[in-house]
Formats: structure tokens, sequence, C-alpha cells
């Protein structure tokens, strides 16, 4: 069984609970272990401050996942009744466009002679010889027409410390309105890229990116 669908539900721009839709046909509501001691007493939480797991759906959320509440002029689906907003989750494609992979070969997609580690200096008692590095970058296409930036960092010390981690954030819709060039210096900025070395002209160089993003049609 895996998660079908997915929504983030928001109040007074605080995080309140996920909603899950699974392929098995089960449905699940999960809330946040933050609940003020107010929001137990507001009527426009009613049915919505617990877990919930059956095979219906959540009345008080499908009435908000609506067209007429739905935010006009967005990819992402996004609904809103008063303080409340519930966003859907958008779930990977499986189209890509690789900007690196440490791990690749000369000749390989992905490749690249340039150094990716960086100092790592978390806190003040970090191990001397401690060191971090990108293991890819890339950016993903996602169900909804949005775009997201992807980065696997890694961490290493030679007295036997491993950790990192992906990250991935989502690109702004807004960003799109912006010429490609500029639209690069601002994605340059997500996902902990600029720390690993990657820079708006390496981005440029990359053919098929501009495609990629759906900058061709626009000029």
């Amino acid at each position: 069984m895996y998660i079908r669908d997915q929504y983030r539900l928001v109040y007074k721009e605080e995080y309140l609970g996920s909603y899950y839709f699974f392929s098995g046909g089960s449905i699940s509501y999960s809330v946040t272990s933050y609940l003020p001691d107010e929001w137990k007493k507001d009527p426009a939480l009613e049915g919505l401050l617990k877990d919930i797991e059956q095979k219906r759906p959540l009345r008080s959320l499908e009435r908000l996942i609506s067209e007429d509440k739905r935010v006009p002029g967005l990819r992402k689906a996004v609904y809103t009744d008063g303080d409340l907003r519930l966003e859907r989750i958008a779930q990977e494609t499986g189209e890509k466009f690789l900007i690196y992979r440490r791990s690749a070969q000369k000749g390989e997609e992905g490749y690249s002679e340039r150094d990716r580690s960086a100092p790592h200096d978390e806190g003040p008692k970090t191990p001397e010889g401690m060191k971090e590095w990108a293991s890819w970058y890339c950016f993903n296409k996602m169900d909804d027409g949005t775009f997201e930036a992807e980065l696997d960092e890694a961490w290493w010390w030679g007295g036997g410390h491993n950790d990192g981690g992906t990250i991935r954030t989502a690109i702004p819709e807004d960003w799109h309105s912006l010429p490609y060039d500029e639209f690069l210096e601002h994605v340059i900025t997500l996902a902990a890229a600029a720390h690993y070395g990657f820079t708006a002209d390496e981005l440029k160089e990359k053919q098929g990116l501009k495609s990629f993003f759906g900058f061709e049609q626009n000029g």
C-alpha cells in the first residue's frame, strides 16, 4: 500500500495535520502534536483535532476540496476557508533533470570534475576533519506541473560519523514569470545548492534545462 494522494492542512499559518489517501482505499488524517489550548475550543476546527483512520473521506475536509474554495491562478492545488488552508502535496512524475551525481564516471550523466565538498562547521564542537559534500543535485517535475529542487548531502568524519539527507524544496510558481537567467539566479538559492558551489552560470550551461522548465515556449 502506498500514498496515492496527500494534503497538508494549515490553520492561522500553523501546521495542523496531514490528510492521506492510500492505494488500498483507506484514508487517514494525522494531527500535529502541537495543539494550542485555544484551538480545542475553536468551532472552525470541529472534527479536525484527532487522528482518524477510515474508508470514507473526512467530511469537514471534503467540503474544503471544492473549486469555489480553490486559490485561482496556481498550478498547485490550494484551498482556503477563513483561517484554514489545505495544500495538496505534489508527487514526483519521474521526470527529472540531473545536474550532478558524485558517483558518476566520466562520460556518464551528471559527471563533473568540480569539487562539491564544503567545510562542515555545525556547532562549536565539530570534530576536526569532518567534511560534507553533495551526492547529487537535480530538478524534479511534479504531477501538478510545478517543479522541485533536490540535493542530497552527506557528512563524514574519519572517526566513524556518517550523516546527511536529501533536501527537497518546491520552486515558487511566480518565479516562472521572471526572465530565464533571473529565474536561475533565484533557483540556485534553494536546497543548499550554492553552499556546495553550484552557480547560476553553471545551470545556464546545461543544454535542455531551459526546455525542461518550460521556458522555450515563453521565449
